[in-house]
């Protein structure tokens, strides 16, 4: 019974989000990535280009916070996390011209809602990681271990990203 209602509510949330997220399909975006031919191809190219820039500057940020390569001075490793913030700006722009396309490819696919939870993961993890541990990070000197909340931040964000590249893999093969 419990599961029952559980499913009339998400069918319910499913219909809200119908209502409130069909029209992205008829945007000028919508109606140019669905009929022009380079389109689609040129922002599937710019989305890896983006997450190769997020995943190449955060995923060896994050081997660092693991305990990796403790040679490298992490503030060297850090001063490369606007390149991975670019990337991942490329992504969220070029996933919106996607989802515009297609919305309902995306939005009741439960790969993209796995993916989304994966990036909200990786967001809080980030806030925390600002807030908490970044200034422990500061004073530590080359070859000392990072502290463990560093690691576990590390591997949480590396979890996180690859669960939003599995994901984002796994998109095309699960239909709403």
């Amino acid at each position: 019974m419990l599961i029952a209602t559980w499913i009339m509510e998400w069918d319910w949330l499913n219909d809200q989000l119908r209502h409130l997220l069909n029209p992205l399909y008829y945007t000028p975006m919508g109606e140019f990535m669905r009929t022009s031919t380079w389109a689609w191809p040129t922002f599937e190219s710019l989305h890896f280009i983006g997450m190769s820039l997020l995943i190449g500057t955060i995923g060896i940020f994050d081997l660092r916070l693991l305990g990796f390569a403790r040679a490298v001075p992490i503030g060297a490793l850090h001063r490369l996390i606007p390149v991975g913030i670019c990337g991942f700006l490329i992504n969220i722009s070029t996933g919106i011209c996607f989802i515009c396309a297609t919305p309902d490819q995306y939005l009741f696919n439960a790969a993209f809602r796995w993916k989304v939870l994966f990036i909200m993961t990786a967001g809080l993890n980030v806030l925390f990681f600002y807030t908490s541990v970044f200034r422990r990070l500061e004073a530590i000197s080359e070859n000392t271990p990072p502290p463990l909340a560093a690691r576990i931040v590390g591997g949480v964000s590396l979890g996180a990203w690859i669960g939003v590249m599995s994901a984002g893999r796994l998109l095309t093969f699960f239909r709403p």
